[in-house]
């Protein structure tokens, strides 16, 4: 049986492509040096291949030419004839997935036709080509598959560099908003009346766990773990353009998301979360309260379930993979095709999080098998695994949705303990790679709504548009429908630090809160302190001799982005500018990815939950990267959690540092002159009145 899922694995995970789909089809970057002209006229045209997508082109021109395009007789027009035909042989057998069906991305099959849909878009030599093929498939694919396809187009094509695309949760609103909040939305459709919809959290005040579905629950959280997974897809090969660090990465912005959903317990009075395990009960039950468009109610998973036999993968199977990996983790060595790979190295974490994830850049599939990508199968279809009820998949089948399920953070607890264990087996970092003689962090404060050391936060309330989640009505105009969504925010805060130097430098100011203590009062050790740091922020300045005074705004993190524009303002601003008013553009530079920026801080509790803020200024010169300058660009937002697009990630130190590695003693890493603590609290003041 395990020779036989050896030699199946490969195609369960669909990570090794037939020979066609090897064709290198990103030589030809498709640059045309476009006009803003241009570029507004691709932005209006995109935006309304993604309205109602649902429902048929509401764009009478986009309509058309998706009905009459033919693939065939535009053979030339693609760098990838091959994926044009397969295409077409596989519409012709009728073996496409349907319109009105769920797309997920851990689905092999689907997968691979996204693949190749995806393959297509990119491969159009010129935008004309491209816009009448999109046309095409928004007319006749599978229109979850469409959109992400479409997606994946818009991030890498250069001709499509900087376009912006809706928010998620208003182009298939059904994926984040509950099931009754919909049907409120087509009754008032129904009875052609405007409507502002409460729009709930799941659960009730019975389940402990409804305290903290504010933040797994956010749309903008959910939506950013989307993008995130978009930027960096597991099924990316290298071939197709490198993306620099990614295992790292993926490492890191669970870990991150983590760290944040730890402080957000523990503003709530519960524990840390603790790791799934294979032969542990999930005590935790999650009913989503949410539908598909046409296959019903996402399923629900009932209290203290255990895990279930998949039939293509076995829980055995499974404990063996991450007993390999851990051997890996343990030895500081995996073992790849062609013999050892060494883990002892400043690549090691992100060949870890290559082997962990897994993605095509882990050294050896076969052997250290996909545990966390089938770990979220395993979840998602917990209550059907052999498909005998005709379930479609739970909410962790997919990226937008899964961190709705408090499992999520479980499961990432999980990976979160291997990575750890790994930075553990490296040792504290020796002094030299810490410390920045004649640099003198001398205090630190930080300031919000007139109070010293004191972060605020409240509730406030988000309108979205709903009507992208409703089908046209002939003859009947759309209406006013919204849903009023609460959500966490906090009061602006900036930082005021104060640096005595030697000498004039180039400086990297990295900025971290840190918990106290445990739900239960007591203390945390410095080796839990260091391991929960949450990054606030990391951004390079300069220092002359002398003191030096640095303010840095909370708004100007390195981790998060504002709220993206709605679709109806995307709409109108782009329409206006191609009427030749307003100031809308353009920006190369913009980014979908990025924590949300309300989610910088934590809740905190009403009278202050005790937290420390860490700053560490480190030299530049040291932790610049070749080729990448980001004192003077910001690269469209949040660097730390999702790099730059198409470049080296833009900063040579390890992602976390100096909080990566283990601390032995909080006094002598204090002793360290360019690091410095100072105690904060965060005051949660309710609902914004």
């Amino acid at each position: 049986m395990a020779s036989l899922v050896h030699r199946l694995l490969p195609l369960i995970l669909g990570l090794t492509l037939a020979h066609a789909w090897s064709i290198n089809i990103f030589q030809n970057d498709h640059s045309s040096g476009s006009t803003q002209a241009d570029l507004l006229d691709r932005q209006h045209k995109i935006l309304l291949m993604l309205e109602k997508i649902h429902d048929k082109n509401a764009d009478k021109q986009g309509r058309e030419i998706g009905e009459s395009y033919v693939l065939a007789e535009n053979l030339s027009n693609y760098d990838d004839q091959e994926s044009v035909k397969e295409l077409i042989e596989m519409a012709k057998a009728g073996k496409l997935l349907p319109r009105h069906h769920y797309f997920s991305l851990f689905d092999p099959e689907h997968r691979r036709q996204m693949i190749l849909l995806f393959k297509i878009l990119k491969s159009a030599k010129d935008w004309d080509t491209f816009y009448k093929t999109a046309s095409r498939a928004r007319v006749k694919a599978n229109e979850g598959m469409f959109v992400y396809a479409l997606t994946m187009a818009v991030l890498t094509r250069q001709d499509l560099k900087g376009i912006q695309l809706p928010p998620l949760y208003e182009i298939n609103p059904h994926f984040f908003f509950p099931t009754t909040t919909i049907r409120q939305a087509y009754r008032a459709q129904m009875q052609q009346e405007d409507a502002t919809i409460e729009a709930t959290f799941t659960g009730t005040l019975k389940n402990l766990e409804q305290r903290v579905a504010y933040f797994g629950e956010d749309i903008g959280l959910n939506n950013h773990h989307h993008h995130w997974h978009a930027d960096f897809p597991f099924w990316w090969r290298d071939e197709w353009g490198h993306k620099d660090r990614k295992g790292e990465l993926f490492f890191y912005m669970h870990h991150q998301l983590n760290a944040r959903f730890d402080a957000e317990r523990l503003s709530n009075n519960l524990p840390r979360v603790e790791a799934i395990g294979w032969d542990k009960t999930i005590h935790e039950g999650f009913a989503p309260h949410m539908s598909y468009y046409e296959e019903g109610e996402f399923p629900s998973r009932p209290d203290d379930m255990h895990f279930l036999d998949l039939p293509f993968m076995t829980r055995d199977q499974m404990t063996r993979y991450e007993s390999r990996i851990r051997n890996a983790v343990d030895k500081l060595k995996a073992y790849g095709p062609n013999g050892p790979v060494s883990l002892n190295s400043s690549e090691g974490i992100d060949i870890l999080g290559n082997m962990v994830e897994a993605n095509e850049n882990t050294p050896n599939l076969a052997f250290y098998g996909s545990i966390h990508n089938l770990f979220h199968v395993f979840l998602a279809r917990i209550g059907d695994p052999d498909g005998r009820y005709g379930l479609p998949p739970g909410v962790m089948e997919h990226f937008e949705t899964a961190t709705r399920d408090p499992t999520f953070f479980r499961l990432h607890k999980y990976l979160d303990d291997i990575f750890k264990a790994y930075k553990d087996n490296l040792g504290p970092y020796p002094r030299e790679e810490i410390e920045f003689p004649g640099v003198t962090v001398e205090d630190v404060t930080v300031e919000s709504n007139g109070a010293a050391n004191e972060l605020q936060t409240l509730f406030d309330y988000f309108e979205v548009d709903l009507n992208n989640a409703l089908d046209h009505i002939e003859g009947k105009d759309d209406r006013e429908i919204k849903a009023r969504v609460k959500r966490l925010n906090h009061h602006t805060f900036k930082y005021s630090i104060d640096v005595t130097s030697d000498a004039a430098h180039t400086v990297t100011v990295r900025v971290f809160l840190v918990p106290k203590r445990e739900s239960s009062g007591e203390p945390l050790s410095i080796d839990e302190k260091r391991w929960s740091a949450i990054e606030l922020d990391k951004f390079v300045t300069k220092v002359s001799s002398g003191k030096n005074t640095i303010v840095r705004k909370s708004s100007d993190s390195s981790v998060t982005i504002p709220d993206p524009p709605s679709f109806k303002k995307l709409l109108h601003d782009t329409e206006e500018a191609i009427n030749g008013n307003g100031d809308f553009k353009i920006d190369e530079d913009h980014r979908h990815c990025g924590l949300p920026d309300r989610l910088l801080i934590p809740k905190g509790n009403e009278h202050g939950l005790d937290f420390e803020l860490w700053v560490a200024v480190t030299n530049h010169d040291q932790d610049a990267v070749e080729g990448v300058d980001i004192r003077d660009d910001d690269h469209g937002g949040s660097m730390s959690y999702c790099g730059i697009l198409g470049q080296k990630y833009p900063d040579a130190r390890p992602m976390g540092f100096p909080f990566d590695r283990k601390i032995v003693c909080e006094d002598t890493f204090l002793s360290f002159s360019n690091i410095h603590r100072v105690d904060v609290k965060i005051r949660h003041l309710g609902e914004l009145a």
